[in-house]
């Protein structure tokens, strides 16, 4: 039996992935993340073997290893970016609601926009309880106004 391997989509929008074999297409989709639902899907290894090599998925933060195996990290391109770049939402309350120092370093490591438009989700839930001075850098960070926070 061939060995499966949970992928996660903690992000609001949904991710398809289309696998070509020998046989014709084989389309993997994830639905987005909601208040309650984490969407997880198990693939078969070569499926996680081609996603490692010939996308950038993960590096990007678009799917999240469930396992807490390391030697699945291990096949990813760039280690760093796929860890600055995969947040749950639970993460990212954390990291805003923690000391502004603090939320300064760990956000400016995220580097792709989908994540930090995961962010701005988030802090839109938050806004009641984010104070101005972090208000004032996630709108810097992200490039809107103050306004966007506020929506």
């Amino acid at each position: 039996m061939e060995k499966m391997i949970k992928l996660a989509r903690y992000r609001t929008t949904p991710y398809i992935h289309n696998h070509i074999t020998n046989g014709g297409t084989k389309k993997y989709e994830w639905a987005g993340a909601t208040d309650r639902k984490i969407d997880i899907k198990a693939i078969p290894e070569e499926v996680f073997d081609w996603m490692t090599m010939n996308s950038i998925c993960f590096s990007k933060g678009e799917l999240v290893i469930v396992e807490e195996d390391e030697t699945l990290v291990e096949n990813i391109v760039d280690v760093e970016e796929y860890k600055n770049n995969t947040h749950t939402k639970d993460e990212i309350t954390k990291i805003l609601q923690g000391n502004l120092q603090k939320m300064k370093k760990e956000l400016e490591k995220i580097t792709v926009d989908s994540e930090k438009k995961f962010v701005l989700s988030v802090a839109q839930e938050l806004k009641e309880d984010l104070a101005q001075g972090k208000v004032k850098f996630l709108s810097d960070w992200l490039g809107v106004s103050s306004d966007v926070l506020n929506d």
